[in-house]
């Protein structure tokens, strides 16, 4: 049973790229509980920021915050039913400014069929949702409010600060492309495949990676934290590719009801942290 929730979770963190305006994540239950001390330190909710700076926020969200000084977030903990043994913990932080929420987890269970603890190091990020109305405050929420000119400053100063894959990680990664892509392991010899990989994120169990001449978008996506070995000896990882020639479009509404495409600002966006920010392989 453990293992069919595993793959269950595997299916639907493949399935997610940021939620449209209007859409919300699925029904979860607050907990009468104080949200996890760690989701309420600043720093923790500055590198949630700089997450969301890199992959989902565009101009207008900026020119939205003109002459705010004060930015609030409103934490909370959620709590689903979870198997027995399972210890996870989930919590949402919402940006009524941005009218975004996001949902963020530690894991803390095993996988009973492979005898593997899952755990990650920190809260990450699951979901993010747009909303298309200035949301209401829940009650059980604590505010944390901090000074926006302080957030900016820490933004600007880390914009450029990155963590790439290691030379384990980027093993794993090449044999997982060349596994599920039918790449060419002699080609890689002579640099016929170019790959682009963005750098990791603090605070999402995820990588994603451009195959130059394949024009193919990847993102890797998991429980684990991808430097767990477990993650990778038993192929626990969601891998979802988006062929861009064919699966880009100008607005998703072109495509109703299909999670198979992206936008043009969504490519726009991975393309800025794979090439620019990225290293090249």
């Amino acid at each position: 049973m453990k293992r069919l929730c595993w793959l269950l979770l595997i299916f639907v963190l493949a399935a997610h790229w940021p939620a449209q305006a209007g859409e919300t994540p699925s029904a979860v239950f607050a907990a009468p509980s104080s949200p996890p001390a760690a989701v309420l330190a600043e720093t923790y909710l500055y590198d949630i920021m700089g997450h969301l700076y890199r992959w989902y926020l565009d101009e207008s969200d900026i020119e939205g915050l003109a002459g705010i000084r004060q930015f609030p977030f409103w934490v909370r903990r959620l709590t689903v039913e979870l198997d027995p043994g399972d210890r996870s913990q989930l919590a949402e932080i919402v940006l009524p400014l941005l009218n975004l929420a996001v949902r963020v987890k530690k894991a803390d269970y095993t996988i009973e069929d492979w005898g593997v603890a899952v755990t990650s190091k920190t809260f990450r990020i699951i979901n993010v949702a747009r909303m298309s109305e200035p949301p209401a405050q829940a009650a059980e929420a604590v505010e944390v409010t901090v000074e926006l000119a302080q957030m900016k400053d820490y933004l600007f100063a880390t914009r450029e600060r990155a963590q790439y894959p290691d030379d384990v990680l980027r093993a794993h990664l090449r044999a997982a492309l060349l596994a599920n892509f039918q790449l060419e392991p002699d080609k890689a010899n002579v640099g016929g495949h170019i790959v682009h990989v963005a750098p990791l994120s603090p605070v999402a169990n995820e990588l994603w990676a451009f195959v130059e001449d394949k024009k193919l978008l990847v993102r890797f996506a998991a429980d684990l934290d991808l430097d767990n070995p477990a993650l990778w000896e038993h192929q626990a990882i969601a891998i979802r590719t988006y062929d861009l020639l064919r699966q880009t479009v100008v607005s998703l509404h072109e495509m109703p009801g299909s999670n198979e495409f992206l936008t043009r600002d969504q490519v726009g966006r991975a393309l800025f942290n794979c090439i620019l920010l990225g290293r090249k392989y």
